[in-house]
């Protein structure tokens, strides 16, 4: 049998650095975009589960992305700033609230048919 699964990212913010004293290290503007990267456990294309959230810096003058471990201790304050205010989108647990329902149904029928009897 053939099961597709896996994890994924999606961007889930991007938020303009709107401070001067953090500057690409590219070309030294201080045009930079940080985007928070939420990460999903899939199976079969079904998101199941919210693994975690990771960050990257973009540059919108020279277009050089950096890494988390590539970030400067300003911008490693600014990542961990927005991380915390950062939520994961409800649809990245959407398979495993489909799982709980599909549990929590039968358990509750057959508590609802022994009550009544």
């Amino acid at each position: 049998m053939l099961f597709f699964y896996g994890l994924r990212n999606k961007v889930t913010k991007v938020i303009p650095l709107q401070s001067s004293h953090i500057q690409c290290q590219h070309c030294h503007t201080a045009n930079i975009n940080m985007n928070i990267v939420g990460r999903y456990a899939y199976f079969f294309w079904i998101p199941m589960f919210s693994v975690g959230k990771t960050g990257a810096a973009h540059c919108q003058h020279c277009q050089q992305v950096l890494n988390k471990h590539q970030f400067t201790s300003q911008l490693h304050q600014a990542y961990d700033q927005l991380k915390m205010n950062a939520k994961n989108p409800i649809w990245f647990n959407i398979g495993g609230i489909i799982i709980a329902i599909l549990l929590i149904i039968p358990w509750l029928i057959s508590f609802i048919n022994m009550a009544f009897k």
